[in-house]
């Protein structure tokens, strides 16, 4: 079997599961979305050159270097997901080192989050590894297709902070 195999497979899959579930041909743009999110945490897994880049090993620390202190509901809050998800997230960063929960000096009820000097060097490495993956995924696109499309996903995503807004 080809290298090649398994992505004609998924791409087989979409298609299928789309035309089930398409009415009158529309597009399913959100099950493109989900099949392509599935192939972006397969290329980050177990074993692979990219498994270091984890989306809490990034997000949560990045967050943290910009806005020390911050609580685990106003991290939810920025990163889009939900306080349980958050919370498993930040004890995920916890246990690798990556991340502090501090007492608040100013209401001692409250616990404060803080990037530690290893998340920022952990954060660093990852940086140098995101090009080589973009690479990975996005090599056969054009700079014009990438620039499409990363738009349209900062559209959705700026829309989506909108809705929420209101």
């Amino acid at each position: 079997m080809s290298s090649n195999a398994p992505r004609r497979q998924l791409a087989t899959g979409a298609r299928i599961i789309e035309a089930a579930i398409s009415s009158n041909g529309a597009p399913v743009i959100g099950l493109y979305l989900f099949m392509a999110y599935g192939r972006l945490i397969r290329s980050m897994g177990r074993g692979s050159p990219f498994a270091i880049i984890n989306p809490a090993a990034i997000g949560i620390p990045a967050l943290l270097s910009t806005h020390p202190g911050l609580s685990q509901t106003q991290l939810a809050d920025l990163m889009g997901v939900g306080r349980m998800t958050a919370g498993a997230q930040v004890a995920q960063c916890i246990r690798r080192g990556l991340v502090q929960r501090r007492r608040s000096d100013v209401d001692k009820r409250r616990y404060e989050l803080h990037v530690t000097a290893k998340g920022r060097s952990n954060l660093r490495r990852i940086a140098t590894l995101i090009p080589l993956h973009e690479q990975y995924l996005f090599g056969l696109w054009s700079d014009r297709e990438r620039a499409q499309v990363y738009g349209a996903l900062r559209k959705l995503i700026d829309a989506t902070d909108l809705e929420a807004a209101d």
